[in-house]
């Protein structure tokens, strides 16, 4: 499978060895680009000895000091665009809030889709060991990118996603910025300024399900079904 799985990490030294394991113990193989922020606990050591050790499977992408998570990604995008091949780009968090396990449907529904949504809410409300205010926050968030936007999915600030190549390609990368909780939903309004949208849901993601989407191109229809 020609994907390559982000990981941004700020003092992940506990965690980045673990995730590594995992994502190479999948029966998809994927390649990992570590991207680290100057971590002060030496989790880009750590990333940099993993790449020794697993030479053209796992690469380390070093940025100079913390600029929030959104600016990490996109600078992860770039990067990966500019000197990688790949054709499907993951982008996860390092922590196991996203769990690896559901790379596979990912890579399954991307087949036929531009960017795949990972979903907390698509079946309801399924989130593990979150308090209620960040819960609300995540809700209302999506809530409001969802009415200023007339986007109609249901989880606009995940951060488990999968993009195809040519969808990143078409964003305007550098002028994505945004940090926080509207760091994770800005890409996915810029792909929404693309063309109309096709969605379509599967029961399989960290937490509830996924959602597909398909940016109109010349040779391809396209309609809304909701979310």
């Amino acid at each position: 499978m020609n994907a390559v799985v982000v990981v941004p990490t700020y003092n992940e030294l506990e965690n980045v060895g673990k995730l590594v394991e995992a994502i190479r113990g999948l029966p998809d193989k994927v390649h990992l680009l570590i991207v680290d922020d100057n971590s002060p606990d030496g989790t880009g050591r750590v990333a940099d000895e993993l790449s020794r050790q697993y030479s053209g499977e796992v690469f380390v992408y070093h940025r100079e000091r913390k600029q929030g998570l959104g600016r990490a990604y996109v600078a992860a995008f770039q990067h990966i665009l500019k000197n990688f091949n790949y054709a499907f780009v993951i982008q996860m968090d390092c922590d196991f809030s996203h769990d690896p396990v559901y790379i596979g449907e990912f890579l399954k529904a991307i087949q036929n889709a531009d960017l795949v949504l990972g979903s907390r809410y698509i079946t309801g409300i399924n989130v593990v060991n979150w308090d209620f205010k960040r819960l609300l926050l995540s809700k209302f968030a999506s809530a409001y990118v969802r009415l200023i936007t007339g986007m109609p999915y249901t989880d606009l600030t995940g951060g488990f996603k999968c993009w195809r190549r040519t969808t990143l390609e078409a964003l305007p990368l550098d002028h994505i910025f945004s940090m926080g909780t509207c760091s994770r939903s800005r890409p996915p309004i810029a792909s929404g300024g693309l063309g109309g949208l096709r969605l379509w849901k599967s029961r399989s993601s960290f937490t509830s399900g996924i959602a597909a989407v398909r940016r109109s191109i010349p040779g391809l229809s396209s309609k809304r079904l909701s979310a």
